[in-house]
């Protein structure tokens, strides 16, 4: 997930849990008295609440609008959840007068992941290529075992196999974040 529709789920979510934290609030409030006995023993929709939809012929119709737009809201965040800030492939001459060279992303990772996997005490690496064409981002998931010298596999990873990457694609910056995860040595060589 993109950090746009992290920050939609969170919003979204912030926003109707306080909603309903504090229409929870104001009926248990009401029920325990704070509003005064009498409103704690009458009915919570009184006759007159009831009776307003028949008697204001534009009720129908607001609330069928209040509902398509609450529709068309959770699709929009359906849809954020589909979005995905991985990258599918990269162009590697962007310039259309010669012609264009693409290479998948899997193709790009995979390639890294055997290199990073020959490494001496790596178990298993996973790679992602994120962001957009022009600006990549390089997130790394490496397992290694307990006998793994952290100092030659940092200095691999770093020095070798991200450095010849960002070579062969041509770019001048390839941000990169390694997470290293420590498996003992019955684990299999993957990495989620």
């Amino acid at each position: 997930m993109d950090r746009r529709a992290a920050f939609i789920n969170r919003t979204g979510l912030t926003l109707v849990g306080l909603l309903l934290l504090a229409g929870g609030a104001a009926i248990l409030a009401r029920a325990f008295g704070a509003w005064g006995s009498g409103a704690a023993s009458e009915p919570l929709l009184t006759s007159d609440l009831r009776g307003f939809p028949q008697t204001h012929a534009w009720f129908w119709p607001v609330v069928a609008a209040g509902a398509c737009v609450l529709a068309l809201v959770g699709i929009a965040w359906l849809l954020a959840q589909a979005r995905s800030d991985k990258l599918p492939g990269l162009t590697l001459e962007p310039d259309d007068s010669a012609g264009q060279t693409r290479v998948s992303a899997q193709a790009v990772t995979s390639a890294l992941e055997d290199e990073i996997e020959a490494l001496r005490g790596v178990r298993g690496a996973r790679a992602r290529l994120l962001g957009d064409g022009g600006h990549p981002r390089l997130m790394l998931n490496v397992a290694y075992g307990a006998r793994a010298d952290l100092d030659a596999l940092r200095a691999g990873i770093e020095e070798k196999a991200v450095t010849r990457l960002r070579g062969s694609l041509d770019l001048r910056a390839l941000p990169t974040v390694v997470r290293l995860r420590l498996v003992s040595g019955d684990e299999p060589r993957t990495v989620a």
